[in-house]
């Protein structure tokens, strides 16, 4: 089922519940108040009667009906009103009116039971609807009063009519309504899938959606666009990597080929072949290498890793003892106290690790490479050349390399790597000269 459809049916389904409490409710609080007035005007009509039968004394005991009795002492009441007496056995002992009025099992209990109070009734005769009140008597028997009350049901008749008729116009026009609604909200969302199947079908990131309509149409548009933009941005980088990857591989490639061609001649020593043999081992060292910070930089992290609590101190520590024992080097860790970060354990350490290698390829021989810790900032500072002012900006950039460090080995993925773990954590990179001279790169969590 479409979302407009939902929606129509749903506006319908809640304007036909409240137009018919609502009508259901007026209709019910109307009939209740009519014969509320009606139950009324029986209670003044039983006092008129009770007061002109106190005085007048005058009338039959034989059993006989009488239709008008002599004296007109109910005639107050004859005008609007069909009035009974009967006696405790059932017989009619006065009877002032154009019908007669049904006598049942539970008036003559009334008229034997003065006790029992009185009772109030809808009743039937002729097709005529009467509102009846039956009221015991004190030397017995019983006063049954009439008002003829077809006004009122033609009233409620006709009540039933306008509420339906109006619930009918009401939900037909709720209906047009939501459909309109409808129509206008799904409109736009209907717009925006359209947009990303096309986008789908094509495979092209390069459109903006330009969507009118309720500010979460219009939000759900914006994050969208949004979406789209960080999709272009993301091929772009594959682009550009995959342009980039293949650059630098050309190099390694081209001198492992250059360096096979050598081997096939007869005419090497062994001595060449050796040195040869070396050239290659480091050119494969130097593809793995490139490989490994390749694949580092194309896979997210992010899915392959939670973040977890990470003590620097321990961690800082257990790199520079490895870095250290491969290089023989002093790799010293100044901790001023320990701090606790939320990162990736595995990325944290080739974050670090990447700049502790880059500081020894720099840093002389003499002089040691320190990791120091202070609050939430891991830095990393050597005594080398430094970077220049000019670099600095640029170092974080996929393959980029200073023109003081193209001859020496390396990819220029290694400062990328920080940088990607650096936004992937929310963290801040920065370069600053050491004093003495060298460069120091420090991670700053929040």
């Amino acid at each position: 089922m479409s979302l407009r459809t939902r929606l129509l049916l749903t506006t319908s389904a809640i304007v036909f519940i409240v137009v018919s409490t609502l009508s259901l409710g007026i209709y019910i609080t109307t009939a209740r108040h009519l014969l509320g007035e009606t139950d009324k005007t029986l209670d003044a009509r039983v006092a008129a009667i009770a007061e002109s039968l106190r005085n007048n004394q005058d009338l039959p005991n034989d059993g006989r009906r009488v239709r008008n009795p002599l004296g007109e002492a109910l005639l107050p009441t004859r005008f609007d009103t069909v009035t009974q007496v009967i006696a405790p056995d059932g017989q009619v002992r006065i009877a002032l009116g154009e019908v007669d009025l049904p006598i049942t099992q539970s008036v003559l209990t009334i008229a034997n039971n003065p006790d029992d109070g009185f009772a109030r009734s809808t009743i039937t005769i002729g097709g005529v609807s009467y509102r009846m009140l039956v009221v015991p008597l004190t030397r017995g028997g019983a006063l049954q009063l009439a008002i003829n009350i077809s006004d009122i049901e033609d009233a409620k008749r006709g009540i039933r009519v306008w509420m339906f008729g109006l619930g009918a116009a009401g939900i037909l026009a709720a209906g047009i309504a939501g459909w309109w609604a409808s129509r206008r909200t799904a409109k736009p969302i209907q717009q925006l899938a359209n947009a990303a199947e096309q986008i789908a079908l094509t495979r092209q990131l390069d459109h903006t959606l330009n969507i009118k309509g309720d500010r979460e149409v219009e939000q759900l548009a914006t994050s969208f666009n949004t979406m789209l933009a960080a999709l272009r941005q993301s091929g772009e980088q594959q682009r550009q990597l995959v342009q980039d990857a293949s650059h630098e591989l050309r190099t390694p490639l081209t001198s492992l080929r250059a360096n096979a061609e050598l081997l096939e001649r007869d005419s090497l020593d062994a001595a060449t072949k050796q040195s040869i043999l070396r050239d290659i081992r480091t050119e494969v060292d130097e593809l793995a290498s490139l490989s490994a910070e390749l694949t580092a930089l194309a896979s997210d992290q992010r899915l392959t890793e939670d973040i977890q609590a990470v003590s620097l101190l321990d961690a800082a520590k257990d790199i520079a003892a490895r870095a250290s024992r491969r290089s023989g080097r002093t790799v010293s860790v100044v901790a001023v106290t320990d701090s606790t970060v939320q990162a990736r354990p595995s990325q944290l350490e080739r974050a670090v690790t990447n700049l502790v290698d880059n500081a020894l390829k720099f840093c002389p021989t003499s002089q040691p490479v320190e990791i120091t810790i202070v609050g939430k900032t891991l830095a990393v500072v050597d005594h080398g050349p430094g970077i220049s002012d000019i670099d600095k900006p640029l170092v974080f950039d996929r393959f980029y390399r200073a023109a003081a460090t193209r001859a020496l080995p390396g990819s220029g993925l290694g400062l990328a790597i920080v940088k990607q773990f650096a936004d992937d954590h929310n963290a801040t990179i920065a370069i600053t000269d050491t004093v003495g001279g060298g460069a120091t790169v420090s991670i700053t969590f929040a």
